[in-house]
């Protein structure tokens, strides 16, 4: 929490609005140039970017909205709001707020005073920074951030995760009310969903979207079929029969033996794994229209279950006993995007909806996380003011949230490689 006070010995270098937007329109041009060659010569990559940038800058404008709004309300100074990574190509000052547009449309910020922005916290590590001081008495709408309460300050940090929160739940409701809730009674959970970069089924030639039709000569149109032919196979190959764009082939896949958590909890054990991950056909799904207070009733139901599920994921990493299958599942915007591409393929609007919904509650958890620079990691430092009745020295917070955002940034470089080489 630091203001962007450059020492005397290292002038910084201030852009202003019109170098703003000159630099910004030459980004974006890039950007759009790229863009129409994926639109002429990849279509298909043209049309799942563009549904990946639109899902994307809805949950980050209402993360983003929540901190804004709550801001407000605690009559904090917000200098900006932004969609878009800068350079900025478009700005309009309203009642002393900038409200901005980035060249780059993957992300977005609320700047308010006395929080800590990137800027300030890389001025922070330079030594450039000065420590804020608190100051009850500032006006309205011109408080910093260690001006107000600590419930003030918890909410302005909360609001954005929790916006997320409300968000997919109000957009269940709305999805289950007006096209329909899902009737699974003669679904088909044979679709592969996921191949794992190394796994026996990809070596054999298994695709993202293939229906698994049969395994050793046993007709298989769902997943309960599967998996015990799989885990009574001890390892041994297996015939595999696919129907892939409505062309049927027949695949050797050979199990490789991998050590599982037991489903009790206690242990762990070998079983033979092929590397897929499952879904349901979206072919075979059924919908009803549900009234609203069983939309509303089994939106929040699917966002417990959701979280319940991110949870234990969360636990599996923190214990190290995540599997391969786990590993494989959990990637960046790589592998969001073609999550994105696989929706827009194959179950249209749903699937879209349905995976935005996902998203959110995904964005809201991964913020709470307490760890430096995300939402969780600032309000443990709240925790910590609240139980010792007096604040982390601003300086070392500050330092702690540099830290951890080159550490998230970094984690992010590893993830999208990963997810790119495969």
């Amino acid at each position: 929490m630091t203001s962007n006070t450059p020492a005397p010995d290292a002038p910084e270098i201030v852009l202003s609005d019109e170098q703003q937007r000159s630099s910004g329109f030459k980004e974006l041009a890039v950007v759009v140039i790229i863009a129409a060659a994926f639109a002429i010569f990849k279509p298909d990559w043209f049309r799942t970017g563009a549904a990946f940038i639109v899902i994307l800058g809805i949950l980050v404008f209402v993360h983003e909205w929540g901190h804004y709004q709550f801001a407000r309300w605690a009559g904090l100074k917000v200098n900006r709001f932004a969609l878009g990574f800068p350079p900025f190509i478009y700005t309009r000052y309203h009642k002393g707020i900038a409200y901005s547009l980035g060249a780059l449309p993957i992300g977005g910020m609320v700047d308010i005073a006395g929080l800590g922005s990137e800027e300030e916290m890389v001025a922070e590590v330079k030594g450039q920074g000065t420590v804020p001081v608190r100051n009850t008495n500032r006006p309205w709408g011109q408080k910093q951030f260690q001006d107000v309460n600590l419930g003030w300050r918890f909410m302005t940090l909360f609001a954005g995760p929790m916006m997320n929160f409300i968000f997919a739940i109000v957009v269940a409701v709305g999805l289950f009310s007006l096209y329909g809730a899902p009737d699974m009674t003669n679904a088909k959970e044979n679709s592969v969903a996921l191949v794992m970069g190394g796994s026996p089924a990809a070596k054999a030639g298994v695709q993202i979207g293939d229906l698994i039709t049969s395994v050793n000569g046993t007709p298989t149109d769902n997943f309960s079929k599967i998996k015990p032919i799989i885990s009574g196979s001890k390892g041994a190959p297996l015939s595999v029969g696919i129907l892939r764009d409505g062309d049927p082939l027949m695949l050797k896949i050979k199990p490789e033996m991998e050590t599982q958590p037991r489903a009790d909890g206690k242990g762990t054990e070998k079983v033979p794994t092929v590397g897929i991950l499952f879904t349901v056909d979206p072919k075979t799904i059924t919908f009803r229209r549900l009234g609203f207070v069983d939309s509303t009733e089994l939106a929040f139901s699917s966002a417990f279950g959701m979280t319940a599920e991110i949870g234990a994921l969360l636990k599996r990493a923190v214990t190290f006993q995540l599997t391969s299958l786990d590993k494989s599942a959990v990637g960046g915007p790589v592998k969001i995007v073609q999550s994105v591409g696989q929706a827009s393929r194959s179950g249209g609007y749903f699937q879209l909806v349905s995976l935005a919904v996902s998203l959110s509650i995904n964005l809201g958890l991964l913020n709470l996380l307490p760890f430096p620079a995300l939402d969780g990691g600032r309000i443990l430092f709240l925790g910590y003011e609240l139980v010792m009745r007096r604040p982390v020295d601003p300086r070392k917070e500050g330092l702690v949230h540099a830290a951890g955002m080159v550490a998230l940034l970094a984690f992010m470089l590893f993830i999208t490689l990963r997810d790119v080489i495969g």
